[in-house]
């Protein structure tokens, strides 16, 4: 089985948890465009479903379940690289001090990777699983962990954190004073909200108002790079495919509030390049038999890592202060490679040789992910792993 298709299945996995139904996590793009919710059922039937199984995606699920103290597959420990360890430490640490700051030494009970659903006469409606509950009987605490470079919407103005915080009051003991939620991120830090008794009331009137909007059959589509940049359906949305005769009709490019607007036209069809370009690399990249003329899965260029730093550290330190090892940011090889080259007076092929007989064995070779591109000729074929 393929990378790409492990995260086809997963993101198959996704849906079926959720049963088809809307989910916590897309909560804001149902407020901003209420027909997107059913656009998703035929973009997936059409197998033209956007955004399926990105790299950030699986390094997220991977951090998460981590996390979460999850096993893979086989029942062993999940294994995270230098620089997935290193955001996950990050989001672990600022998660315990918050849970410190809150409860301080109070018994707390904790839940974690739990999915939960609200349901209305009886039936299932929108399900949203939380990273980590922490709780009393008066206090709960809810915490997301993001693990991308995007700065997420601060926790106050956070819907999918609206969603939570209305699940997790209506399944723990009706003795629940609030919900704290926090969105914690590692460039971006933590932002909370808090939500007692008026605001949980608003907020459980703001998602039946959406739930009843998103399953108007006039539920109307409303494009915006916010509602469309991870929308699975923008690949088959009529509304986005109205915006391409307000670009290519336009005789002069216009100004004042007429180039907002083309701007704004012209960021949303962005969106839904990248996403037509991502739907033919995961189409070549699943299927071996499948071609477009011209256009191939290139592989990317190769990176040296050093898989081992503790030891790299100790047999650098022969040739290197410390104060140099420790100047190179994040131990980067490059770096590295520049300070050892300014210390033994090498440049070029011998420097990257000498490198390479100081640290033998410590470094592996690993190709940068392929990339869909534009190729003459017979394109050369890829190996992939299974």
């Amino acid at each position: 089985m393929t990378e790409s298709q492990e995260l086809t299945n997963e993101a198959s996995a996704a849906i079926d948890e959720r049963m088809g139904l809307p989910s916590a996590s897309a909560f804001r793009r149902y407020e901003l465009c209420a027909g997107s919710w059913q656009l998703e059922a035929e973009a997936r039937r059409l197998g033209q479903e956007a955004h399926v199984g990105s790299a950030a995606a699986k390094r997220g699920a991977l951090i998460h379940a981590w996390l979460a103290g999850e096993v893979d597959e086989d029942g062993t420990e999940i294994k995270l690289d230098d620089s997935e360890v290193a955001t996950a430490d990050f989001l672990q640490e600022r998660a315990t001090d918050q849970v410190k700051r809150i409860f301080g030494n109070e018994p707390t009970q904790q839940l974690s990777e739990k999915r939960l659903w609200f349901t209305l006469n009886g039936q299932l409606r929108v399900s949203g699983q939380f990273d980590r509950c922490i709780y009393t009987a008066s206090v709960a605490l809810v915490q997301d962990f993001k693990t991308g470079w995007s700065e997420p919407d601060p926790a106050e103005q956070n819907s999918q954190m609206k969603v939570l915080a209305v699940l997790v009051a209506l399944h723990l003991p009706r003795t629940l004073r609030k919900v704290i939620v926090q969105v914690i991120s590692g460039p971006h830090g933590v932002s909370e909200a808090t939500y007692d008794y008026p605001a949980l009331a608003k907020a459980y009137s703001d998602v039946l108002s959406t739930l009843r909007a998103i399953r108007d059959e006039r539920a109307p589509l409303v494009p915006s790079v916010e509602a469309c940049r991870y929308c699975p359906a923008i690949n088959v949305c009529p509304a986005v495919k109205k915006l391409v005769p307000t670009i290519s009709q336009a005789e002069a490019l216009p100004d004042g509030t007429g180039a907002a607007d083309l701007l704004g036209s012209v960021e949303i069809l962005q969106e839904r390049i990248d996403a037509i370009r991502e739907y033919y690399a995961g189409r070549l990249t699943d299927d071996p038999s499948y071609a477009i003329p011209g256009w191939a899965m290139v592989p990317g260029v190769v990176r040296r890592e050093v898989v081992d730093w503790e030891a790299a550290r100790q047999r650098l330190g022969e040739w290197l202060e410390i104060e140099d090892i420790q100047g190179a940011a994040n131990y980067r090889l490059g770096d590295l490679e520049k300070a050892l080259g300014r210390k033994l007076q090498l440049r070029g092929k011998e420097l990257k040789a000498r490198l390479g007989e100081i640290l033998q064995g410590l470094i592996e070779e690993r190709p940068n992910a392929a990339s869909l591109k534009r190729v003459k000729g017979t394109p050369k074929p890829i190996t992939l792993k299974s």
